[in-house]
């Protein structure tokens, strides 16, 4: 590949980047309109607001204090899935014990649960850390689409579903489904916001962040619009004494969700110790595990992987090359690509035979075996080589070319030399992929 290749893909990368920027930006842009608006409306017809005052305070102090205890997990991602559940709640509650909520407009619902929002992250943003703007613009949006479901719109015989909720006379069971239905609306906007979010941070496929969104917050989902509905439906005979009842289950989940996500961060940090044992024996350069780990994640998010195979495959290039300790003489830079065919081979065998041993996925020790086979037994003789074990082949390859250089020069000439063996030691997609990475690294600079 030639310098005008390079840069032509470098004139394609700057508009997709500020594409995806705009559109995480446009989540928190549409968030502050929606939290103005119903400011303006509050403030225009304060009375059904200050006379439900007891009540609305109630949901605002446990809007607040969710938010102030959201949790990090993986992917610099936050949760705080009390806040959801109890503006969820607040949105769909028509009458708390003898006050009555029926008056009460989505806009003083979207204001109290704006102002609880900041007051509870402003507590760590003093403490410098990071408020995560987008993610609470999801949570926020959620709120206010169930709200204005519940509360606005026209969707039973021309009448709200509040005016149906309020006026319903036996069975109470058709309403619980209803509520559940907006509480469930409001939990699928929460989670297409928030894999618009990821996918516009990490440049990967917004359906796949998607996917990954509902499969690993399919539990906790449910968990969320029902307690958000139990508690709309708990209020007319409990009051507010109906969101402890039924948030304290939640909090339990939350702190084992809290232990868990410590115990996968712990887990994640070991595994990196474990990658540095060839950079400490001079078996490879300064920092080639996580230069390949890098862009192992990067390749794979542009290629659509899920977020399960993205873990394994950032944890298949950290370990990539153990194997190299069972050496008795180092390779010159660790460098497996100059190695003979035969070294490669057993280079992968050992590095997997370690994997095995320290608990992780299976994929994760299959995709390192397999890095050392060449793409041509896929294509001649249709064997099954994982894509993973693809994506750490040329990773390597690459980062073995450049050694952690940023001369463009170099660079250029690492993708020319992969390039030569395109369709017979790389995939052609894979190969692509890495292009287009390095494209979009090149407009932001070293």
């Amino acid at each position: 590949m030639n310098a005008p290749d390079i840069a032509l893909g470098v004139v394609r990368g700057p508009a997709h980047g500020v594409r995806r920027r705009l559109t995480a930006r446009w989540v928190v842009h549409v968030a502050v309109a929606v939290a103005v608006i119903g400011t303006i409306n509050t403030i225009r017809n304060p009375g059904p607001f200050l006379s439900a005052w007891l009540v609305v305070s109630s949901f605002a102090v446990l809007i607040g204090v969710g938010e102030y205890f959201r949790f990090p997990v993986e992917d610099g991602r936050q949760l705080a899935p009390m806040t959801l559940a109890t503006g969820l709640a607040f949105a769909l509650t028509s009458v708390s014990w003898q006050v009555d909520l029926t008056h009460l407009a989505p806009g003083p619902i979207v204001m109290v649960s704006a102002i609880a929002m900041l007051c509870g992250a402003l507590p760590h943003a003093a403490r410098g850390r990071s408020l995560r703007v987008e993610e609470m613009a999801a949570r926020f949006l959620a709120i206010f689409v169930a709200a204005l479901l519940f509360r606005w719109a026209p969707l039973w015989s021309g009448r709200t579903l509040l005016e149906v909720d309020a006026t319903w006379v036996g069975s109470r069971w058709p309403v619980a489904v209803l509520l559940a239905v907006i509480a469930a609306i409001g939990l699928f906007t929460f989670l297409g916001l928030s894999a618009l979010v990821m996918a516009s941070r990490s440049a990967g496929s917004l359906r796949q962040a998607f996917l990954d969104e509902v499969r690993s917050g399919a539990g906790l989902g449910l968990a969320l619009s029902a307690t958000g509905a139990l508690i709309a439906l708990a209020e007319r005979p409990l009051g507010v004494l109906a969101l402890p009842l039924f948030l304290v289950p939640l909090v339990l989940t939350q702190f084992a969700l809290r232990q868990y996500a410590a115990i996968r961060a712990t887990y994640a940090q070991t595994v990196r110790v474990l990658s540095r044992l060839t950079e400490m024996g001079g078996f490879t350069r300064a920092g080639h595990p996580d230069r390949v780990a890098e862009l192992c994640v990067a390749v794979g998010r542009d290629l659509g992987l899920s977020g399960r195979d993205i873990r394994n495959l950032e944890n298949a290039a950290l370990l990539h090359d153990i194997g190299q300790v069972a050496l008795r003489a180092p390779i010159p830079a660790g460098a497996t690509l100059m190695a003979a065919p035969a070294d490669q081979r057993r280079i992968a065998s050992d590095s997997a035979d370690i994997v095995r041993k320290t608990g992780l996925p299976p994929e994760v020790a299959i995709a390192v075996e397999h890095q050392a086979t060449p793409y041509r037994v896929v294509r001649e003789q249709r064997q099954q080589v994982p894509m993973l074990s693809r994506i750490v082949k040329v990773a390597n390859a690459y980062d073995d070319l450049v050694g952690g250089s940023i001369a463009l020069r170099r660079r250029e000439a690492a993708v020319e030399r992969i390039h030569l063996g395109l369709g017979y030691e790389y995939d052609p997609r894979v190969v692509d992929s890495l292009v287009r990475v390095l494209a979009r690294r090149h407009t932001k600079g070293p």
